[in-house]
């Protein structure tokens, strides 16, 4: 059955189709949108195609006989097709190039030329669910266009508003709500030559942006080749900044609303209709829906969780985030105006520093074992811009954690209330006790990419990207482990954790395409090349709060100690990881009733091994056999250390049953945080399908991919 039906009350068209029900339900690792499904052809950058379940079809069967005089039907006739954005499954509208999304765009007006031309359509309708949280069932980039035989109610009030308006102030009513939102600024997101957009005072949808075009006009085809580039662009940025709100894909429901086509209404709507899109994102937070419900349901009365300009400074904070990633220079000279905002205009010069994360690729709770681990820089990174003053005051605020410090040179102490600041207020502490100089204040404005809580450094990042700028600032010639060190006593002194020194080693000393063998009791160290050819790492955060963190650690350590000064009564040594897997074995006898001991001490002694062996494996590129190592280092830390936790596990699992993926391991503390994988370049879209789908209907979480690259360590921008 497929009919349209008269609503009397709201006096629209309700759309039945009940073949829609017999939709599959596809596996996770089949795809109607990918090339080999033979749907769609092996190569395509955009396609349209037809809809194989429509809600509406060019040669509708005729509608069941149950109307009456009173109650009207109509046959479901119209278009349906599919829009597929790109071939690749897994990649996201935001990470298509801006050249790419101009296809899409065309692509829009041309089927919009196309269906317009049958004259029972009367509105085209291109729009994008995103998400399982909207119903979409099929996770490749694609949405669909609809050409409806009639104008759809929300269309036909915003029309009827959008006419009135016009007829009593002559102007369009989307061009006065554009200057409105201009002349307030707060709910701005995104800006160019000929989009703009933002927030709307009266949004129904937290980060419910607008997107509209500067220049009036009423339809889609009557875009100019820069305004398809710039809104390309604008949903770029926008879809970016959505992604980079709660660092995991942002679910969202796209439409386009422009003036009818074939009606009494078409030739006006030129005048008083102006062309956007509305964006209606259905989180309130993380993990937690925004329903329509009762009110907003049965009575258009929407209700929203807090002010429409909270909602906007988190995105336009978020957009940072995620242009810093796509256009560093773009996001630091916006962030430079945001710099002058809060602290004001100055002679003084701005100086730019940026600190990249870390992540150690193998080599788990042995730095405190006396063993060797394997940490590298990756691609997320923290900025500091630094001016100084002409007197002893310092200023301090970030884009992505509240408050704002103020202070003195002479008054340095913890803070409860901005407990961020404590991480460079402690490198200033140390730095005094250190005697090197400091006679001005400072204003410092932060801008991090590194998502917290995720396990990959970002506090030492916080740190030495701040010392560097003061030994800079202040011409102090502090060596790259100088500056680790310092760093380290400031976490440990001012901050209150007792960290080891390889998270501000790997962040201070890392270099481009390598890894640092690092015996983290000498600092002696050695620069490894990772080239992985075919093969890439990917960083997997779960998501999931880290919970017994600090007890669990202090239990290791402690079960370390006893183990180590069981062995003392055999072998002259000071750590563990002196031992070899052998001698740990003639000793066994030691740990009679003492097994949860002699587990500790075999992860211990084996990691170390396994973290030397790591090393001459991507020295001489041989990935299989470092697969090998990250795949036992995961087994151990699992069974013998005991501090992986079901989550992680999930992950690992997953990642190993993906065809393509040589080898997965939790990393950092465990309990939570992140997992690294070694994976085939191009089996990578399959691995976040896989992986990702599998874990959220486990766990309900959804999972966070970035594919890594080895970076500098830190260093100064401008």
């Amino acid at each position: 059955m497929a009919e349209l039906r008269w609503n009397p009350l709201l006096k629209t068209w309700v759309m039945v189709a009940s073949h829609r029900q017999n939709r599959p339900n596809l596996p996770k690792d089949k795809c109607p949108f990918c090339p080999g499904s033979g749907k769609v052809p092996d190569q395509f950058d955009v396609i349209s195609i037809n809809n194989d379940f429509p809600v509406m079809m060019p040669q509708p069967p005729e509608p069941d006989p149950v109307a009456t005089e009173f109650y009207q039907t109509m046959p479901s006739y119209g278009k349906c097709e599919v829009i597929l954005y790109c071939s690749q499954h897994s990649i996201t509208l935001q990470e298509l190039s801006v050249e790419h999304i101009q296809k899409l765009v065309k692509l829009w007006k041309n089927r919009f030329l196309e269906i317009r031309k049958d004259t029972h359509v009367k509105y085209v309708f291109p729009f994008e669910n995103k998400g399982e949280e909207v119903g979409a069932t099929i996770a490749h980039p694609h949405g669909q266009i609809y050409g409806y035989p009639f104008i759809p109610l929300k269309l036909e009030t915003e029309y009827a508003a959008s006419q009135q308006y016009y007829e009593k102030h002559g102007q369009c009513l989307i061009c006065k709500i554009t200057e409105e939102e201009k002349q307030n600024s707060l709910r701005i997101i995104h800006e160019n030559n000929s989009m703009i957009a933002y927030i709307p005072f009266f949004t129904d949808y937290p980060w419910g942006v607008f997107v509209v075009s500067k220049r009036h006009f009423s339809h889609i085809d009557q875009m100019t080749e820069e305004e398809e580039r710039d809104l390309a662009e604008t949903l770029k940025v926008v879809v970016g900044a959505f992604d980079s709100l709660f660092d995991r894909p942002f679910p969202y429901m796209m439409v386009m609303h422009q003036g009818p086509v074939n009606h009494e209404l078409e030739a006006p709507s030129h005048t008083f209709f102006h062309w956007h899109l509305e964006f209606y994102p259905p989180l309130r937070d993380r993990n937690k829906i925004k329903f329509y419900a009762s009110s907003e349901m049965g009575a258009w009365a929407a209700a929203n969780v807090m002010a429409v300009e909270q909602f906007a400074r988190q995105l336009f904070e978020a957009r940072l985030k995620f242009l810093a990633t796509w256009d560093e220079e773009k996001a630091l000279e916006e962030v430079t105006t945001i710099f002058h905002q809060r602290y004001g205009k100055e002679n003084a010069p701005i100086h730019i520093y940026k600190s990249p994360a870390r992540v150690n690729l193998i080599g788990e709770h042995i730095d405190y074992n006396g063993g060797k681990v394997l940490p590298a820089a990756i691609n997320r990174f923290i900025y500091a811009l630094v001016r100084l003053r002409d007197d002893k005051k310092i200023r301090m605020s970030s884009l992505q954690f509240p408050g704002i410090l103020e202070t003195t040179l002479d008054t340095i102490a913890h803070q409860t209330e901005i407990p961020w600041a404590n991480y460079p207020l402690g490198v200033l502490s140390e730095w005094k006790k250190a005697g090197y100089p400091l006679d001005k204040g400072m204003d410092v404005l932060f801008m991090s990419t590194i998502p917290p809580g995720s396990g990959v450094s970002s506090s030492a990042a916080f740190e030495v990207v701040f010392g560097y700028a003061l030994s800079d600032l202040f011409e102090v010639s502090l060596s790259r482990v100088d500056l680790a060190l310092l760093c380290q006593r400031a976490e440990n002194n001012f901050v209150g954790v007792s960290c080891g020194i390889m998270d501000q080693f790997a962040v201070a000393m890392g270099e481009k395409d390598k890894a640092l063998l690092l015996d983290c009791q000498t600092l002696q160290y050695e620069k490894i090349p990772v080239h992985l050819g075919e093969y890439s790492l990917v960083l997997t955060n779960s998501n999931k709060k880290r919970e017994l963190i600090d007890s669990a650690y202090n239990t290791r350590l402690k079960e370390c100690r006893e183990a180590l000064s069981l062995l003392q009564q055999r072998f002259p040594i000071k750590e563990l990881c002196e031992l070899s897997e052998s001698d740990l074995h003639s000793a066994e006898d030691l740990f009679q009733g003492k097994e949860t001991l002699f587990k500790r001490a075999l992860h211990a002694i084996t990691e170390n091994q396994r973290t030397l062996d790591a090393a001459k494996f991507l020295s001489s590129g041989d990935l299989h056999g470092f697969a090998q190592c990250l795949n036992a280092s995961h087994d151990s830390l699992q069974h013998n250390y005991e501090v992986t936790g079901e989550h992680l596990d999930t992950l690992v699992s997953l990642a190993r049953s993906v065809e393509g993926c040589l080898a997965s391991r939790m990393t950092g503390a465990g309990f939570g945080g992140c997992t690294i994988s070694l994976v085939k370049t191009s089996a990578i879209d399959r691995f976040k399908t896989i992986v990702g789908s599998g874990y959220k209907e486990k766990f309900g979480i959804v999972a966070d991919f970035l594919v890594l690259s080895l970076e500098d360590g830190v260093k100064k921008k401008i």
